[in-house]
């Protein structure tokens, strides 16, 4: 199983109505990509950021059509512009030394096919995590 968790700090300038649009898009993704077997979305109670998402999948195949899904689409065009400090990480139970590079690959590929969401990226202030060695 991979657990793929995003915690992201809102810029001062996203009003409440925006922050609630990208949070019922990432609950749309969670409802609407097959390969995500369950998710939350919600209040990060635990530090600097105010919102996160988890989204867990089978294995690598399920994380990447959820990488390139529309869905998935549609939150990082509604939502990636309204971050000011995001973290990305991945949590598994599968003991492969090479998890995390492929991990990596998953978001080289992504990158490639959906450059506006690598420039997207790019222009969070603060962004810590997978795929951070291909920002533009």
């Amino acid at each position: 199983m991979i657990y793929h968790v995003i915690r992201a700090a809102l810029k001062k300038t996203a009003s409440p109505a925006q922050a609630e649009a990208a949070l019922e898009s990432w609950r749309e993704t969670g409802r609407s990509v097959p390969s995500v077997r369950s998710w939350v979305v919600g209040r990060d109670h635990g530090g600097e950021f105010e919102y996160g998402a988890t989204f867990v999948f089978d294995d690598l195949d399920g994380m990447f059509e959820f990488l390139i899904h529309p869905a998935t689409l549609r939150t990082d065009l509604i939502g990636l512009e309204l971050i000011e400090n995001m973290q990305i990480f991945d949590i598994s139970d599968d003991d492969d030394p090479a998890l995390a590079d492929k991990i990596a690959d998953l978001h080289r590929r992504r990158n490639a096919h959906s450059p506006e969401v690598s420039g997207l990226l790019a222009d969070v202030p603060t962004y810590l995590g997978a795929g951070v060695d291909e920002r533009p």
